[in-house]
């Protein structure tokens, strides 16, 4: 029964999720296609960081921005992550709150499968549809690089997408967390977005504000640097394994969370 609620919600959710990788890979290629124009204006940062001063200011993860690899880590994974973590946790939050909200949960409640279960089917929903979108966007690249002739070390980029597939699935479980608690779809989707943005303006401001540095450490994006794997070709898997221990902690408070609470159904 399990496998049922299983394959119910992902029948729910593939049409919007086939749609948002479409976009997605059609974006990116759209993306790439730029590239030969802003080629030469690009390349004029990789001289301003020959300068020991510029290099300091701006810092070394953004060395090589003139190649194919570094426009697209700058002009596309500068910000994809706040995209995409909005994505995942919307989605997220809508699987109880939003059922609690529509009175649908009578049906998932009178199923005889546990809370556990539904929880567990829930989170289990969103690693098909975060794969696909990170596939997309990788499909993106390769055939944006090939269609501009350009070379592309799309390991690495494999490698950003992997990191980015599990900050999604993070960010989604943090967000159930949040859906598991309340009983407004709406209130626990912009609550984990609203924490998503604090933590996206506090990795990036405090990478130029010394005294916050700690913070940073505090937020997901610090764990899921993808301009670092793809331009310097440095893969921290501590990283990654400190994101999947966040994920299996917040799903855990998810799990208790929907269980000691009372649900109306009425």
């Amino acid at each position: 029964m399990a496998f049922e609620v299983l394959k119910q919600a992902i029948k729910d959710k593939y049409k919007g999720a086939i749609l948002a990788s479409a976009l997605l890979l059609v974006y990116v290629f759209w993306m790439a296609s730029f590239y030969p124009a802003l080629k030469d204006s690009m390349a004029m940062y990789d001289q301003l960081l020959e300068n020991p001063t510029f290099k300091a200011m701006l810092g070394s993860e953004i060395a090589g921005m003139g190649s194919f690899s570094g426009f697209m880590t700058v002009e596309l994974f500068s910000y994809i992550g706040l995209i995409l973590g909005a994505y995942a946790a919307f989605l997220a939050a809508s699987f109880i709150a939003g059922e609690i909200e529509q009175k649908s949960s009578e049906l998932m409640l009178s199923l005889p499968v546990s809370r556990e279960n539904i929880i567990l089917s829930r989170f289990a929903t969103l690693v098909p549809i975060t794969i696909a979108v990170s596939v997309a966007m990788l499909l993106g690249i390769y055939a944006g690089a090939a269609f501009i002739g350009e070379p592309v070390e799309i390991v690495w980029f494999a490698y950003g997408m992997l990191f980015t597939c599990v900050f999604m699935l993070t960010v989604g479980s943090g967000a159930l967390l949040l859906s598991a608690l309340m009983s407004d779809g709406k209130k626990a989707a912009f609550s984990a977005i609203g924490i998503l943005l604090v933590m996206f303006l506090v990795e990036n401001i405090g990478s130029m504000i010394t005294s916050i540095d700690w913070a940073r450490k505090l937020s997901l994006y610090h764990y899921a640097k993808v301009t670092t794997i793809v331009l310097n070709h440095d893969v921290n898997w501590g990283n990654l394994g400190i994101l999947l221990a966040v994920a299996v902690v917040f799903l855990v408070l998810a799990v208790i969370a929907f269980k000691r609470r009372d649900v109306n159904v009425s």
